[in-house]
């Protein structure tokens, strides 16, 4: 009865969350419910609460950055969500969070089209060879984050070259945010798990 209880408590906070937010056209109550039933083994396992409320925060950049007009900063948490939890557990997980958190990332934010032919691979890759690497995190997060953003600039350079000033500039910002986040949240976050 209690787990129940957390459990619509949760769901409840999520849903006022997106009412007083102004997120409630881009989210249905069905999607909030449906999400949040993935989340109940999170409520038993540390690693997996974590894994979840990564989704969570890689959702809600998405929708913040998409919302505000943010695009062109490189404001993202799929790189950082990928390499961390592939670290916990290992190239298969990492490489099935990785295509869950750039999907989620890239639906959220409305940006999918003709770049999924190429990021979720890149991120299901990435994901694997973050879970087989005996890097320390920030360094692999950094070589990450670079490499990923590399393929991308290639790609975008093949495919639409008038973008790449801007996507130049997305990549740069990217790298940079990445690089902060793994060096001041990934430690103390991977010595939690």
């Amino acid at each position: 009865m209690e787990l129940k209880n957390k459990y619509r408590n949760m769901l409840e906070k999520m849903r006022e969350l997106i009412t007083s937010s102004g997120l409630e056209k881009y989210i249905s109550t069905r999607r909030v419910f449906l999400f949040s039933l993935m989340a109940i083994p999170a409520l038993f396992l540390t690693n997996y609460f974590i894994a979840f409320s990564l989704m969570l925060l890689t959702v809600a950049l998405s929708l913040a950055v998409n919302r505000f007009g943010l695009n062109r900063f490189g404001l993202e948490l799929a790189t950082f969500s990928t390499v961390t939890m592939a670290q916990v557990f290992g190239p298969e997980t990492g490489a099935i969070l990785g295509l869950v958190y750039i999907c989620l990332q890239m639906f959220s934010g409305s940006t999918p089209g003709v770049y999924l032919m190429w990021v979720v691979p890149s991120y299901v890759a990435a994901g694997y060879f973050a879970g087989t690497s005996t890097l320390d995190v920030t360094t692999l997060g950094l070589y990450t984050a670079i490499t990923l953003q590399s393929i991308f600039t290639f790609m975008t350079f093949l495919t639409s070259r008038s973008r790449l000033p801007k996507f130049i500039q997305y990549a740069t910002f990217n790298i940079t945010i990445n690089m902060l986040l793994f060096q001041t949240i990934a430690g103390p976050l991977m010595s939690f798990l």
